[in-house]
């Protein structure tokens, strides 16, 4: 991880999708001549929306706020706005430590005075207050640019979880790993990084000290602000690479936070945004669904740079590709180039309701790819003092088409040692599993491990005389972790759910280590065919339910009796990579524990051929025996 140290071009198909409720695909994107509707003032895109105001004896030393003179025309500022007004999102730097002492004093940060800073402002430290669900405990979401920490710095996050305060999970009456109650634990993300559960505001200041000395930080990780930089999770280590994209992860983070330690210039944008570079040629890192993809590419000249796609958004109101920019610049002005698209978006982009409606895509739409450009150029030159190069000669390096690796299991690396890739139930994990894992990677001498967007594990650069060692550790310590799991299990990615958020309307992560042990139980698949079963607990789609094979959307539904239960709306025809499309509904309010099961095992055996085992179990006999792994050891004796 980071140590602070005007016709579009041609290229791969991008498709455009109408608002959740009626999506669509289509083969090509259209060309996006704009509105030229500011729909936020009369003044058009030509005055900014927000203005830099000074704020001597803070220590962000500035702030850039909406401006008091803006006449607002269509819409109105939302509520998140307002609160940003009244106090910037970085004052929380300078607010911590008293915030800490404050809930320690009173039992818990759920019983603090500033309540817009504990549950609002404390998101611009990576610090969710999960007050629905677990008052005083937070959820806190770190950096790692690229999905690498260093085997050091993964001791500092274990030392952490082993803190007092979060031994919880142990207990029978937290569930027991179970993923349906609270308890402190881990999760590995679908943007490459990790979220530590069940923290308490009162030992931050601590955690918060020692973590940074391990060059660890969570500043900007949160509400209006750029998420984690996502790279190829093999960067170094892969035979087919295109380029390292981990030193132009790391740089971005490092500019765009102040290495670490806060940058006003980007902590005020309308709406979060989503950055990725493209280092595989399997393109891993989903460029599809990124508000800034760089692509490699070679110039006229034969010089490796980036072409850049933009926009890219899944969201509750509309679901659309990034688009081609027509920009290509050298490697090493990607983050002038970044720094242009960043200030155009939080000068001009929209601050209204809904807050889906304030990412760029909605942006571009209005001031249209043209005028976005030309903006974004003028800002590029007065970096640079050289003009935006189009796109126009260049060598495009992603091939169109290609067989996608796989990444789970033992692979051999480019210098002839291993990475073994295994695969996390739900992205979940608790601290006395990172404790065998950073054992078994120092075992062979490893000095990091890796995340991938699918929220598993890599543990890179095994000597081939320890892989066998090395993979028999992992499968006698680490029982729910594998290198080989079964088809559905294997590709299931789901999102936080109500275990611990307040906006899910489903338990996404125990359903979907539940229904993957019922219907791998059930089914045989072809060989080589995946099936990517993407669980999501509501509109906002944080675990990309369009771009699965299938896509769960969590929602409210009556069953046959009237009751209101936990229900999904389903999704088929997404995909990524080479063959990325945007998914449509397949049918609506779906109840989970009366209908899914059958509704899944028809879509399987129809579209991807599913194989029903002999004397395969129904979930109604699963759930009867006390669960599959029960019934599996009741059946061998044990």
């Amino acid at each position: 991880a980071f140590m602070p140290s005007p016709v579009l071009p041609a290229g791969r198909p991008a498709r455009r999708a109408m608002p959740i409720s009626r999506l669509s695909m289509a083969a090509t994107a259209a060309p996006k001549p704009g509105t030229g509707n500011n729909r936020m003032t009369d003044t058009g895109f030509t005055v900014p929306l927000v203005e830099r105001v000074e704020l001597p004896g803070t220590t962000q030393g500035f702030e850039y706020r909406v401006r008091s003179d803006v006449n607002l025309v269509e819409k109105k500022f939302n509520a998140q706005e307002k609160l940003k007004v009244e106090k910037a999102g970085l004052s929380a730097l300078d607010e911590l430590k008293m915030l800490a002492e404050e809930a320690k004093a009173k039992g818990g940060a759920q019983h603090c005075d500033d309540m817009p800073s504990v549950n609002t402002r404390l998101k611009w430290l990576g610090l969710f207050h999960r007050d629905k669900h677990m008052p005083g405990g937070f959820m806190w979401r770190m950096r790692c640019p690229n999905g690498s920490y260093s085997l050091d710095q993964w001791k500092e996050i274990l030392k952490v979880m082993e803190h007092p305060d979060y031994q919880n999970y142990k207990g029978k009456d937290m569930g027991e790993k179970d993923m349906w109650k609270q308890g402190a634990c881990l999760t590995i993300t679908t943007r490459q990084n990790i979220q530590l559960y069940g923290i308490r505001l009162e030992n931050v200041p601590e955690h918060w000290e020692a973590l940074r000395g391990a060059g660890i930080f969570s500043l900007q990780a949160g509400m209006d602000n750029v998420r984690n930089l996502v790279g190829n999770p093999i960067a170094g280590i892969d035979p087919e690479e295109l380029v390292d994209t981990r030193p132009f992860c790391d740089e971005f983070t490092a500019k765009l936070t102040n290495n670490g330690n806060g940058n006003p210039e980007f902590a005020n944008l309308p709406r979060k945004f989503n950055v990725c570079y493209i280092g595989s040629k399997e393109m891993y890192e989903h460029p599809d669904i990124n508000d800034i993809a760089y692509l490699p590419s070679k110039g006229p000249n034969g010089e490796m740079g980036w072409h850049i796609e933009v926009g890219g958004l899944l969201t509750s109101t509309l679901c659309e590709f990034a688009v081609p920019l027509n920009a290509w610049v050298p490697q090493d002005k990607h983050w002038e180039l970044g720094a242009a698209i960043l200030t155009t978006f939080r000068d001009y982009g929209y601050r209204y309701n809904p807050r889906t409606k304030c990412r760029l895509m909605y942006l571009i739409n209005d001031m249209g790819i043209e005028g976005f450009r030309a903006e974004v150029a003028k800002r590029y030159k007065d970096q640079t003092g050289s003009d935006l190069p189009t796109a126009d000669g260049i060598t495009k390096l992603v091939p169109e088409t290609w067989k996608r690796r796989e990444l789970l299991g033992a692979h051999e690396q480019v210098d002839g040692k291993n990475w073994l890739g295994l695969h996390v139930p739900a992205g979940r994990f608790y601290a006395d599993e990172l404790k065998e894992l950073v054992e078994i990677c120092e075992s062979y001498g490893a000095g990091e491990m890796r995340m991938t967007v699918e929220s598993n594990l890599i543990l890179p650069h095994i000597p081939a005389d320890k892989l066998d060692a090395v993979r028999a550790a992992v499968k006698a310590k680490l029982p729910r972790i594998s290198e080989a799991p079964a088809t559905i299990a294997k590709g299931s990615v789901s999102c936080t759910g109500t275990q611990f958020c307040g906006q899910s309307k489903i338990n996404t992560k125990g359903n979907t280590v539940k229904f993957a042990e019922i219907l791998d139980s059930k089914f045989d698949f072809p060989e080589g065919h995946d099936v990517r079963l993407h669980w999501t607990g509501c509109p906002n789609t944080c675990a990309q339910v369009q771009i699965g094979d299938i896509g769960l959307l969590g929602t409210t539904v009556k069953d046959s009796t009237g009751a209101v239960v936990e229900g999904v709306d389903i999704y088929t025809g997404g995909g990524i990579g080479q063959t990325g499309a945007i998914g449509t509904i397949y049918k609506k309010g779906v109840a989970i524990e009366e209908s899914l099961e059958e509704e899944l095992s028809k879509l399987l055996v129809e579209k991807f051929g599913a194989v029903p085992k002999v004397g395969a179990v129904s979930k109604g006999e699963v759930e009867k025996k006390g669960g599959f792994r029960a019934m599996i050891g009741g059946l061998l004796g044990k």
